[in-house]
């Protein structure tokens, strides 16, 4: 259902869904043909997507380099994952078209073994410039190339198809983004924690009539007479932007926003494809868009599904003498909230952040601070910046108040006050120009918040943003990013 909700996306490129479909073999449970082709995060045309789905009870297996030749890992007797990859590719190919070709489990990469390192955290596409030009892998490459009896060079052609889609959250999470979905596209939400859903049996019944493929039409007219749909009852009047620098949740952003910023290409995964990408690429990019495409609609609905840093240069670029007033789409675990606010007609309160001053290194004239919302980030910036900012002095920690916590920012009004208070307090601790370098921010907030600081954060004086090393080999726990002003 959730690939089906494309179809009702104001701005879908989608132009129908298929299940169980007979024109491509083996990753046929599910299939999404483009109205024009699409284009990958490396800029190659994507006509159609195609989807295996293999399911288990628990998660007691994982997918390895040997599961995907081993017949046995996908239920079969005779033919491989990779085998059956091979013949898809071929199937289309004859077609002259380019599909990408997903295997969606419930097992995860096992992170002990060597596809950990060849499976990217952006798509679940193949490191193929890791898989043939490290020394590491090039017996894996050859095992391959045997197994399909295919040269590298024809390997490397079928495997840029593969998309690995390990899980990326529990099915309550997932029934959660199914019922945003649905809402979003006019159609009545699954009750979260009910017993049945009114979508469980429709696509088995459609399919015994012998429908396998549904246009935007076609599905709409299904659930007005299944009395599924409720009708799109926004006003349309809000131009709705976004900013993009992972996929994860945000595959398909592009079906529902006016105006897209794609960051995608300049990362692997959560990592900067190269630091120096940062300040060359990521903060240009965001000035320019941000200048070109969302202060003339001086009214917007941005969804940031993106890097703490990305969402803090938005803001920075948006501040108030911009004249554009921002709601915020805000993803929390218990769905997707639309924040609200009106700066104007706010009474900022206090005392809503814990305040503390350390030194960090003696020999430091810089200052920086550490805001903790989601989770106490303090240790671990402060470890990071005693081994590898020497030039960082003073650390000016604000924790929020009552306790950190995943849902401890409630709406937009809370946030807006918390921004407005911080600034404050780092204002008065560290004036602009009281250190020789920038400040040094380390956030670990929504971005929601993060980017309400963003839009305050001028008056702070020259900026150096940091990211987390997620699921990073890197020794460091932070990178530099962005350094504001944008030049």
């Amino acid at each position: 259902m959730l690939k089906a909700c494309r179809l009702l996306k104001p701005h879908t490129s989608v132009a129908k869904v298929g299940y169980e479909v007979s024109d491509v073999p083996h990753f046929d449970d599910i299939a999404v043909i483009y109205s024009e082709p699409i284009l990958d995060a490396h800029g190659e045309p994507i006509s159609a997507d195609y989807y295996q789905l293999k399911w288990h009870v628990d998660e007691s297996g994982a997918v390895t380099a040997d599961a995907l030749t081993d017949p046995s890992f996908i239920g079969s007797k005779s033919t491989s994952l990779l085998q059956r990859l091979q013949e898809a590719v071929e199937t289309v190919h004859e077609r002259g078209e380019c599909a990408r070709f997903n295997l969606v489990t419930t097992w995860s990469v096992d992170h002990r073994d060597r596809l950990s390192k060849l499976v990217s955290g952006r798509d679940g596409e193949l490191r193929l410039d890791v898989l043939f030009g490290q020394d590491r892998f090039t017996g894996l490459a050859h095992q391959w190339s045997d197994h399909l009896e295919m040269d590298l060079g024809e390997l490397r052609k079928v495997l840029s198809r593969l998309r690995l889609c390990a899980p990326s959250a529990r099915l309550d999470t997932l029934t959660r983004l199914l019922g945003d979905s649905l809402s979003n596209v006019g159609l009545i939400p699954i009750e979260h924690g009910g017993r049945s859903s009114p979508y469980d049996s429709l696509v088995e019944r459609l399919l015994s009539e012998g429908k396998h493929y549904f246009t935007a039409d076609d599905f709409q007219n299904i659930c007005e007479r299944e009395g599924l749909w409720v009708g799109d009852e926004s006003t349309g009047e809000t131009p709705l932007v976004g900013i993009r620098s992972f996929t994860r949740f945000a595959e398909h952003m592009e079906d529902e926003v006016d105006s897209l910023l794609d960051l995608v290409d300049l990362f692997d995964g959560r990592q900067i494809a190269s630091p120096e990408y940062w300040n060359s690429e990521v903060g240009p990019r965001i000035k320019e868009f941000v200048s070109e495409s969302v202060v003339p609609l001086g009214r917007c609905q941005l969804n940031l599904s993106s890097h703490s840093s990305v969402a803090f240069a938005a803001g920075y670029e948006l501040d108030p003498k911009s004249g554009t007033q921002v709601s915020l789409v805000q993803n929390t675990s218990a769905g997707s909230f639309v924040w609200e606010v009106q700066p104007e007609l706010q009474d900022s309160r206090t005392n809503q952040w814990k305040v503390s001053e350390v030194v960090v290194n003696c020999g430091g004239a810089d200052a920086g601070i550490v805001l903790s919302v989601t989770h106490d980030a303090f240790p671990e910036v402060l470890k990071h910046a005693q081994g590898y900012v020497p030039e960082l002095g003073r650390l000016l920690v604000l924790t929020i108040e009552p306790e950190v916590g995943p849902m401890s920012v409630a709406d937009g009004d809370h946030a807006w006050d918390l921004a407005q208070e911080a600034v404050r307090v780092v204002r008065e601790r560290h004036p602009s120009g009281s250190s020789e370098g920038p400040l040094h921010i380390f956030v670990a907030a929504p971005n929601g918040l993060v980017f309400f600081v963003g839009r305050l954060a001028r008056s702070l004086g020259p900026v150096q943003l940091y990211e987390h090393a997620f699921d990073s080999d890197w020794p460091a726990r932070y990178q530099s990013s962005i350094s504001l002003p944008i030049e």
